[in-house]
């Protein structure tokens, strides 16, 4: 199984309001595939990170009974696991976008912000050669 693809949340406090970070990654879109198992590692220094996707719509575990959500502790990562085969189009070149939601606190909680980027998964070989 190749190593997950890392996408590296940064948070930075907002300076126009006391509350907020204003939340980036180095990686809005992410591309996997399912015959190579990718994953995702969600990682941030600066804050705790919750990943939320609809449960329905997860691209990891549909089960809208299990959630949808990944949570890291401050200096954390959480990986997804692999794409679950019922949430990408039989046609296997054929990419399904997923949007989530990373939303970052503060290591003392009293500053969040969030961020919707997206996910395309498809059967086919997105990165490696066969």
């Amino acid at each position: 199984m190749p190593d997950p693809i890392v996408v590296t949340v940064i948070a930075t406090p907002d300076p126009s309001a006391q509350d907020k970070l204003i939340v980036t990654v180095d990686q809005e879109l992410v591309f996997l595939s399912l015959e190579d198992l990718d994953q995702v590692r969600w990682v941030c220094q600066n804050g705790s990170v919750e990943v939320n996707f609809a449960p329905a719509i997860n691209p990891f575990n549909p089960n809208p009974n299990s959630g949808g959500q990944y949570q890291t502790q401050t200096d954390g990562s959480i990986v997804s696991g692999t794409l679950a085969a019922g949430q990408l189009d039989p046609d296997a070149e054929l990419f399904n976008t997923f949007k989530y939601t990373i939303l970052v606190k503060s290591p003392d909680g009293s500053r969040s912000g969030s961020l919707d980027p997206r996910i395309k998964g498809r059967r086919m070989r997105v990165y490696h050669k066969g």
